[in-house]
């Protein structure tokens, strides 16, 4: 018998049975898919925001800044709203959103027409704020209306636990939505086309919602949504490159933009300019190609101190000319370490026969891992490691220029191997930025290795020794040195010697950054030298660094017991009104909690980063688990409330915070040094239940003396917005993990105050 084809009219008809039930049930379908389609939006908008502003963390916390300050906006905004024609808007909302995602995108993409900034020029954080914080507002606001919505039409049945309601659904949506995208989206599809799942699923919610349309129409109408958008699904591919392209094109239009690829660490794109191409990493120029000056440069001035250098190991940049070059000499075996290998693969098609031998050479082993943590488990050490990674632009880069890491390269040198490093400086002039950041790198650097030679130019190199033997720095040796070796070279001669080591630049720089009053050495868990040369980078832009280069401890402790006066004084203010001293308390707790939950949260997404290397592909993860904690979090607080007071409930989960507040540096070492995914994730989690415990408290004694459905979510983002800006972005390389963890519990104290109030209040 011949099996009868499926019926699709009868598969959607059963969908509407599933689906039409009772109006709240829709509403938790609505409340979860936001949750689920936000969390995506978010992540999507991220990855655009960083690949067209060359951005690293401090922009990270500029985008979640504006991100989480608008929707808490648009969740006051929301009781407005709801009080006209709330019912009639509320699926209008909601079906715009994927609409407004889709325009942002492609605003973020355009958005360097605007500034009139070309391709390989960073912006400054001015402008970055300005951009994130005009093409978010929208799509922000909707989102913080449509909870707001969610919880006030769920509030019919569920009268004070709506909004932990609501709270709970959009949190597990926003769990299930970013491990959905790391795991699957990410891999499987291109960026337009999630936005196009995204918008088809949205679109048939909206449409189950609309009560005046027929149960034929809507099987109709979803059953054209759906297919339409899977015959769209293959050429958006075509179309999305096609507006990569342009927006290229836009930027610069001597440049051919060739093809991109989303890997697990990283979004890798391919541009040409004439007979040179160049590959971005989330948007930085990261290698020239080709660039064979560059790399002699780099490998003889270095190999020229190890002639007789037997195993090499090379971290980065090795398929651009630098095995080739030390394949020149009598070494036995290289080591090249990558932890991208869809890089190589990328790279490959366009390098020169020379570079694509090089590669296949049987005395080259190709590495793929992480190099801090192959470094840590291998037993055999080599003569020579050389460092080409980039500059610490990123923490995720930063990570190669610490104090551990530099430790940990000394452990696996033989007697008398040399490391080498390259970081950006000046052969003649040092402005204060440049100083400060080469200080800290050069000062790092030397903690470790005391016999070290500093080689000064616009790119500069730093070779240090596990020896008691100084380098020869006299040009006429180097240069007799490396003729007697025979090797031959396209740029590089016995001459250059001359220009490099010149006797008085070389002096007058390496006494400038030794004598130097002693920098902040850059460390694991302080990591300051990124910050640094972000400093260094906006003022090359014009940008006005006076306020960031200012901040010291003693401002941000001041700041702290500015805020908690100020909390008295309010409430001082309103001593003639009780109900609003209670309102003020309870909002004061959440936005503390807020900006707890936030820099907890970031911080270890920081970690994880420091930890395995990369967050690009695990940040949907990393959020999901944090989020999935509120959820538990709010969750639990309802089951307290039958047996615990609001006092004790809300007394305990602060304790709870206080208490990973002061044990935070000892917890993100262990977690270094634990090196456990399924670990880091968990005390993610269990931060998240920490503030969902306390946000389902207080919410729900917020809602005891007051009707507005979206107050506390809102202070919840407002204190997570400021947060996100201030303190993981700035605070923790400024002042180091250490510091911050002292600011974060001195912020927490209005919270305490407020508790230590309504305590009071409640003896009364």
């Amino acid at each position: 018998m011949i099996p009868k084809k499926p019926d699709v009219i009868k598969f959607v008809g059963l969908f509407f049975d599933y689906l039409q039930l009772q109006r709240i049930s829709i509403l938790h379908i609505v409340l979860f898919f936001a949750g689920f389609s936000s969390i995506i939006s978010q992540i999507l908008l991220i990855r655009n925001f960083l690949i067209s502003y060359y951005g690293n963390e401090l922009s990270i916390g500029i985008i979640l800044t504006s991100w989480l300050c608008w929707t808490g906006i648009g969740s006051l905004l929301g009781n407005a709203i709801l009080k006209k024609n709330g019912v009639i808007l509320f699926p209008i909302f909601f079906s715009a959103t994927p609409i407004i995602l889709f325009l942002q995108i492609i605003a973020v993409k355009f958005s360097r027409i605007v500034s009139q900034t070309s391709t390989g020029e960073f912006m400054s954080m001015g402008e970055l704020f300005l951009f994130s914080f005009l093409i978010l507002s929208i799509g922000c606001i909707l989102w913080g209306i449509i909870y707001t919505f969610g919880a006030k039409y769920l509030s019919a049945t569920h009268s004070q636990q709506s909004v932990n309601t609501a709270y709970i659904l959009e949190s597990f949506g926003s769990a299930v939505g970013g491990l959905l995208f790391s795991f699957v989206l990410a891999s499987q599809m291109s960026t337009l086309q999630v936005v196009l799942i995204i918008t088809a699923i949205t679109w048939c919610i909206a449409v189950a919602i609309k009560n005046s349309l027929t149960y034929r129409v809507k099987k109709i109408l979803v059953l054209c949504i759906t297919g339409s958008s899977l015959l769209s699904l293959p050429w958006l591919r075509f179309f999305e490159h096609n507006i990569e392209t342009l927006q290229w094109r836009f930027i610069n239009e001597g440049l051919t933009f060739i093809r991109s690829i989303d890997t697990e660490y990283q979004n890798l794109s391919l541009l040409k300019l004439d007979n040179q191409f160049t590959i971005f990493s989330d948007g930085r120029p990261i290698y020239n190609i080709p660039n064979t000056y560059d790399a002699e440069l780099f490998t003889h001035s270095i190999m020229v101190h190890k002639l007789s250098a037997k195993r090499v190991c090379i971290i980065g940049s090795g398929f651009n000319g630098i095995i080739k070059e030390v394949l020149k000499y009598p070494v036995q075996r290289i080591d090249y370490i990558e932890i991208d290998p869809t890089l190589i693969d990328f790279a490959r098609p366009i390098l020169d026969s020379g570079n694509q031998q090089a590669l296949i050479n049987e005395r080259v082993s190709i590495i793929i891992d992480d190099s801090r943590n192959y470094l840590k488990e291998i037993e055999q050490n080599y003569d020579v490691i050389l460092l080409n990674v980039g500059e610490p632009s990123t923490a995720n880069l930063n990570r190669f220029y610490t104090l551990e890491w530099y430790k940990q390269c000394s452990l696996r040198l033989t007697t008398g191997g040399i490391m080498a490093i390259t970081f950006p400086s000046s052969s003649e002039y040092i402005s204060d930025e440049m100083k400060e950041f080469n200080v800290s790198i050069y000062q790092t650097f030397t903690k470790v290795f005391h016999n070290s030679l500093l080689i000064p130019g616009m790119h500069a190199l730093l070779i240090g020794s596990t020896d008691t033997v100084q380098f020869i720095t006299q040009p006429d040796s180097l240069a007799s040195r490396f003729q007697h070796s025979g090797i031959r070279s396209e740029y590089f001669s016995k001459y250059t010697y001359d220009d490099l080591m010149l006797p008085e630049r070389r002096t007058s720089i390496t006494q400038t950054l030794a004598s130097a009053r002693q920098g902040q050495l850059n460390t694991d868990l302080n990591p300051n030298t990124y910050y640094f040369d972000l400093l260094l980078w906006n003022r090359y832009l014009q940008g006005n660094t006076t306020i960031l280069s200012a901040i010291k401890n003693y401002h941000v402790y001041s700041i702290c017991c500015i805020l908690v006066g100020g909390f008295f004084l309010l409430l001082s203010l309103h001593r003639s009104n009780p109900k609003k001293q209670t309102q003020l308390s309870l909002t004061t707790i959440m936005f503390a909690g807020g900006i707890i939950g936030m820099a907890l949260n970031i911080l270890l997404l920081l970690n994880f980063q420091e930890t395995f290397g990369s967050l690009f592909k695990m940040i949907g993860a990393m959020t999901s688990a944090n989020i999935l904690g509120l959820a538990l979090g709010t969750i639990l607080a309802g089951k307290m409330s039958r047996t615990l007071s609001f006092y004790a409930q809300v007394l305990s989960s602060s304790i709870l915070l206080v208490i990973i507040i002061l044990f935070l540096p000892w917890l993100l070492q262990f977690l270094l040094w634990a090196r456990i995914i399924l670990l880091t994730i968990l005390t993610t989690t269990l931060t998240g239940v920490c503030v969902g415990l306390l946000f389902g408290v207080v919410n729900r004694a917020y809602l005891e003396h007051s009707n507005a459905m979206g107050h506390i979510y809102a202070f919840d983002e407002f204190g997570a917005a400021i947060s996100a800006l201030m303190i993981s972005s700035i605070i923790l390389p400024v002042l180091g993990i250490g510091n911050t963890s002292v600011v974060l519990f001195l912020l927490f104290l209005p919270a305490m105050a407020a508790i230590a109030f309504l305590r009071w209040k409640e003896s009364r």
